[in-house]
């Protein structure tokens, strides 16, 4: 292991000092030496008095010359701890002299780039979550509203058939708060995903066919039929954030299929690609326009079929995409305008996938 400072670095850094006293000592020697010569067995008594107030004397010239050379610096530090605040007090140490002030300063501003960074991203994570859930409250109002509207009709003059779909609507809003309350419930523990993560060896067509069947309501409404194309496989993933994953695509499946005519489908499928298993979600709703197909990961953007449905949020697929992430899946998408989406998440071999949630926690 290599010192942080080398002997070398270390004297040239004190060499004011160190010449000061070779100088003393010199001047000593010299004194004692011409005492000597002129035949005395001792220095004497005024000799060594002289000496000694030489030596002080240089030695104070070069104290006094390290300290010039070094003032400004302690001026910079007194002023950081007394008046800086804990954010910029980096700012103030600008000029070092020495080595040792010098790695110092180097240490302390990529402490304080790398403080600034983390302060930068603090910050736009607060602002994403402000935005997101301001917009999450503002979806969150039309269930509310719906739901009051639909209990402010007088139950006494409705025949059972039109009961019966009052308390149908009532039961589609309240599954519409449901996921949006999941949708934010997420979204917070997302910051401590470590926290909330129970990995381990799932059946892919178990789980597929649990979120098939927590969306059945959904589906028939709109005349949607799941397809299944899957062997028994399994899959290292944590069965929470997997099931979240893959409502998500399939509630964005229903929002974008549900205004098509006639019966639609949305199919599952997976398969083996070297070491990986790939699981295709594909339906047959309106698609993704080219130019929004790049960005449709990205937080709060809708594009051109958010703003038509005017319900979107923009953060289900950027969830989506951060839940892979930290997961060790890789997702992708593609799509055709008109003819349907299809999203397909690939899950690693189970070595790799190891690795990358080692580094995880």
């Amino acid at each position: 292991m290599k010192p942080g400072m080398t002997f070398l670095q270390y004297v040239r850094d004190r060499t004011v000092i160190i010449l000061t006293c070779f100088l003393a000592i010199a001047i000593a020697l010299l004194v004692v030496w011409l005492d000597l010569s002129i035949g005395q067995r001792f220095a004497a008594k005024e000799s060594l008095i002289y000496i000694f107030i030489l030596a002080v004397f240089i030695l104070m010239i070069g104290l006094v010359y390290d300290y010039t050379n070094q003032r400004r610096w302690y001026k910079e530090m007194y002023n950081a701890e007394t008046n800086a605040s804990d954010s910029d007090f980096t700012l103030c140490l600008q000029h070092p002299s020495t080595l040792e002030q010098r790695r110092m300063h180097a240490l302390l501003s990529r402490q304080y780039r790398s403080f600034m960074n983390e302060l930068l991203t603090m910050r736009k994570d607060r602002e994403k979550h402000v935005h997101f859930t301001n917009q999450w409250v503002h979806h969150m109002k039309t269930p509310v509203s719906v739901i009051h509207l639909l209990t402010q009709q007088p139950v006494y003059e409705l025949d059972q058939s039109q009961i019966e779909s009052l308390l149908r609507s009532v039961s589609e809003e309240a599954d519409r708060l449901t996921r949006g309350l999941d949708m934010m419930l997420s979204t917070a523990r997302l910051d401590k995903f470590e926290l909330d993560l129970h990995v381990g060896g799932l059946n892919l067509k178990q789980v597929i066919r649990q979120v098939v069947n927590e969306n059945k309501k959904s589906l028939i409404k709109h005349k949607i039929f799941p397809k299944i194309e899957a062997d028994d496989v399994i899959v290292d993933s944590d069965e929470k954030w997997l099931n979240f994953v893959l409502t998500q695509l399939v509630t964005n499946s229903i929002k974008y299929m549900r205004d098509k005519e006639g019966s639609k489908s949305l199919m599952f499928k997976v398969e083996r690609e070297g070491d990986s298993i790939l699981l295709h979600v594909q339906d047959e709703g309106i698609g993704i326009a080219p130019e929004d197909l790049p960005r449709v990961f990205d937080a709060f953007f809708t594009g051109q079929n958010g703003r038509k449905e005017g319900d979107a949020t923009g953060m289900g697929l950027y969830l989506v995409r951060q839940v892979c992430a930290k997961l060790g899946h890789t997702i992708s998408i593609a799509s055709k305008l008109n003819e349907g989406t299809t999203v397909t998440i690939k899950f690693e071999s189970r070595a790799m996938h190891h690795q990358l949630l080692e580094r995880l926690h």
